[in-house]
């Protein structure tokens, strides 16, 4: 299946042998998206289960959870590092692999969320009830879901422009007249 437009992945692509990888090999790069896979919902139990015992105040501090958690965050980090590397989208939600400029991508889907949170957020708070306990840390979600907005779009505009000026070959003393 093959789409016009950019926004439609075709998922299939990646079910595709890969005629530059043996079979061995192939088979290790599945096994390491199920890996990456499984990570990243070990990374949301462990973050589930923090935000639990918090709530809860619990004090024991028997569960390292924080630790846990940059730890999930950095294996989650290595294990997608290595299949991009190796020129292997590792999910289509994180980005590389899918495009030319893979940065590009990755900053246009992240700002695609956070307004997407921004708008939500901002519905929810709009609303003229008080006093539930969730209202403080949606205030805060919504502050700094508008500050990494802020931050996408420069850094946005600084990916358009560095990737406009390198495929623009000008030759030497073309803008002199």
């Amino acid at each position: 299946m093959t789409s016009p437009d950019r926004r439609i992945v075709d998922l299939t692509t990646f079910d595709r042998p890969d005629a530059h990888r043996s079979p061995s090999e192939q088979g290790d790069v599945h096994l390491l998206r199920l890996v990456l896979d499984l990570q990243l919902d070990a990374l949301l139990l462990t973050l589930g289960a923090a935000a639990h015992a918090e709530s809860r105040r619990d004090s024991s501090g028997s569960v390292p959870w924080r630790r846990w958690l940059v730890e999930d965050l950095e294996l989650a980090r290595a294990l997608a590092g290595v299949l991009v590397d190796g020129e292997v989208s590792p999910l289509p939600a994180l980005g590389g692999g899918l495009a030319p400029n893979a940065v590009a991508t990755a900053l246009d889907n992240l700002a695609v969320r956070y307004e997407s949170m921004e708008n939500l957020l901002t519905s929810v708070l709009d609303r003229r009830t008080g006093g539930q306990p969730w209202r403080g840390a949606a205030s805060e979600a919504l502050a700094r879901c508008r500050k990494r907005l802020a931050e996408l779009q420069h850094c946005r505009r600084t990916v358009i422009a560095a990737d406009a000026v390198a495929r623009t070959p000008f030759l030497p003393g073309e803008w002199l007249g």
